[in-house]
């Protein structure tokens, strides 16, 4: 006669226990975790993109290659024209890009705390990010000619937008309740955006920077390239309207490895920062 026994099986006899994150990153080898690391991810990427624009230029005889690109770049710099043209690119970018942060935050916080204010101004608001970056260099120069305004406002105008719906947006995002009371109990409106407003911006503010940053590099660009004497895009074009594509592709590849260098180890660290508040919780 069998016997049946009158206790349950074990669920953990027939179901595997799951694993925890921890065991799992603690059970992968090293060298799997190097290779699957950002940095290892980011450097592939690089590879990856060299590797392909190598083979592109072996198939197309106008498009120079990294050591053709390199090799101009040197001969760049022995000539002396890139320090020059940078720091005329560089003057150019920050004037519009402080222009266009405190513009940006004043509009920002005015359209954020004032429903009127907002209503007037998020339509013009709005034609401005529509707007090409290439459009306002034609603008830029047509009315304010060769030399350093057209490149300073063309870096204004293409990169304000993003300031202000950023500021506006994080303003809207403050606690009803606190400006509120902040209202009932008569506190200056001055108190109140310096030390409620502005302090729960930041990061938003941060946020809008960077997009101004890597916006108004391009717009600044265009504006040197169309009517700016001196500067990188001037450079660029001097040798791309001599037929020498491996000059103008050096300088293209300054200008991209600058932007790309800030973003990667000033504008993110920021942005990190700004936000450790929030992370923090």
């Amino acid at each position: 006669m069998t016997t049946v026994s009158d206790q349950p099986t074990s669920a953990s006899s027939t179901v595997g226990r799951r694993r925890s994150t921890t065991e799992i990153e603690q059970d992968t080898p090293q060298w799997r975790k190097v290779l699957t690391s950002d940095p290892a991810a980011r450097v592939t990427s690089l590879l990856a993109f060299v590797l392909f624009w190598v083979v592109v230029s072996a198939l197309f005889d106008r498009v120079p290659g990294p050591v053709a690109v390199w090799t101009s770049l040197v001969d760049e710099f022995s000539r002396g024209e890139v320090f020059g043209n940078f720091g005329s690119t560089l003057y150019r970018f920050g004037v519009g890009v402080a222009l266009a942060t405190v513009v940006g935050v004043a509009v920002g916080v005015l359209m954020g705390l004032s429903q009127l204010s907002r209503a007037f101004l998020e339509s013009p608001v709005l034609v401005a990010l529509s707007i090409p970056a290439i459009i306002w260099a034609f603008l830029t120069v047509m009315w304010f000619g060769f030399g350093d305004t057209g490149p300073i406002i063309t870096t204004f105008l293409t990169s304000v937008p993003f300031v202000i719906v950023n500021v506006a947006q994080g303003v809207r995002g403050v606690s009803r309740d606190l400006r509120d009371m902040s209202a009932t109990y008569d506190v200056p409106m001055g108190r109140r955006v310096r030390d409620l407003v502005l302090p729960a911006v930041t990061g938003y503010i941060a946020a809008g920077v960077r997009f101004a940053i890597i916006i108004g590099w391009n717009g600044v660009l265009l504006a040197e390239w169309f009517g700016g004497g001196g500067g990188v895009g001037y450079r660029a074009r001097f040798w791309y309207d001599a037929n020498r594509y491996a000059g103008f592709a050096a300088w293209v590849v300054l200008f991209v490895g600058f932007i790309v260098l800030l973003d990667r180890f000033v504008l993110d660290k920021a942005i990190q920062r700004s936000f450790r508040w929030r992370d923090a919780r």
